[in-house]
């Protein structure tokens, strides 16, 4: 294989590559990127994990037609290393590799080809799209309630169910739930026609990855389902696609208390405020065992404060209190920053049931976006 390519060209489809390249040191092949160059002069370059992948093609002046793979930390460091220009690389039938621009020349190992797992064949029936800003939005808005490893697999990815022009995504990791629902602009891609009608369940490790490649533009992010296992985002020129949590998700719907004995409003910028200054003085988990919480005193106005071995804070902020008995409840400081970081400073709901039930958080409907979050609380000492 000889192939000449443009520096900034192929450190555009690198860089992406790296997202789905492992590196688990299990199987060289799956640490490379695989190269196809075809005489139409293009080349194919793909990665893949064994749980999620990428394909891309760019344009460059094939010489020689060949198939390779090439250890992907590694060739990105040369390409960035090199001048600016054209790079040229060749692999000989032993796999020497030669990757040389101007007087710059590199001399490395490449793989066959053929030692590169099978992907999945990357079409689906059913799908549809999306503008990129709105995918991008929503699913910041309700990544961090994601779970970290957890035993259950539902808890860590985020559940979407896509209905006509509805999209409704959820994120629990057992402390936290995020619920994002809006009318939206998209774009059935049924190939049948038929309306869409999806649920899946996206790991949020392929959701960090595909946040990196979503920019904030009108452009439309595709979306198809390969089957119940599979899921295809196309983004530009790029097809990304990852294994989905093949499980029922839990009913959320049982979770967001429907009834409560306390409401008020107030604005979430300045309950952010508090929050932050709270977690400069709260302190986190120590040998398994929480040593401080954030206090809400709710009265007619709300007292958020906060005492540890590093000092102690107090803030007080104004609320309409819609109705319901004074309340004394204790959070984590986290737990409430990470909700009130994605929401917008407006006018913003919190409902109680009881200090053991947790609080519902409900900002304004802004152009028709809804979205809720529930908290769980700590059972304070006093």
């Amino acid at each position: 294989m000889i192939a000449i390519f443009e520096k900034n060209v192929l450190l555009s489809a690198l860089i992406p590559a790296m997202y789905t390249v492992s590196g688990k040191n299990t199987m060289p092949s799956i640490e490379g990127v695989h190269l196809t160059c075809t005489g139409d002069n293009r080349c194919m370059i793909q990665s893949y994990d064994l749980e999620k992948g990428m394909r891309t093609y760019i344009d460059c002046d094939v010489e020689e037609e060949g198939v390779c793979i090439i250890n992907a930390q590694k060739l990105l460091q040369i390409i960035k290393a090199m001048p600016e220009g054209a790079i040229k690389i060749s692999v000989d039938s032993s796999y020497k590799t030669i990757i040389e621009s101007g007087m710059s020349h590199f001399d490395i190992k490449a793989l066959p080809g053929n030692d590169f797992p099978t992907l999945p064949e990357l079409t689906g029936e059913r799908g549809f799209s999306i503008p990129q800003h709105l995918f991008r939005k929503f699913v910041n808005r309700i990544l961090f309630a994601i779970g970290q490893n957890d035993a259950r697999p539902v808890f860590n990815g985020a559940y979407f169910q896509i209905k006509g022009n509805k999209i409704t995504i959820v994120s629990c990791d057992g402390n936290r739930l995020a619920y994002c629902e809006k009318e939206a602009d998209i774009v059935n891609k049924n190939r049948d026609g038929s309306e869409v009608n999806l649920k899946f369940i996206i790991p949020g490790k392929t959701l960090l990855e595909i946040l990196k490649m979503v920019k904030d533009t009108e452009d439309e992010i595709e979306i198809r389902m390969l089957s119940r296992r599979y899921i295809i985002f196309k983004i530009g020129t790029f097809v990304f696609f990852s294994k989905t949590i093949d499980s029922d998700y839990i009913d959320y719907t049982r979770i967001l208390p429907t009834s409560h004995n306390l409401s008020i409003e107030l604005n979430a910028g300045e309950l952010r405020s508090a929050l932050e200054r709270s977690s400069l003085i709260v302190e986190d988990r120590l040998a398994g065992s929480i040593r401080s919480y954030v206090k809400f005193t709710i009265d007619e106005c709300l007292s958020v404060s906060t005492t540890s071995a590093n000092g102690n804070v107090y803030d007080e902020i104004s609320i309409n209190k819609e109705y319901g008995d004074d309340i004394v409840i204790g959070f984590n400081c986290k737990f409430l920053l990470d909700v009130f970081k994605v929401c917008d400073d407006v006018k913003t709901k919190m409902s109680f049931k009881n200090q053991l039930t947790g609080v519902l958080i409900e900002p304004e409907v802004v152009d028709g976006e809804k979205y809720m979050y529930f908290v769980m609380p700590i059972k304070m000492n006093n």
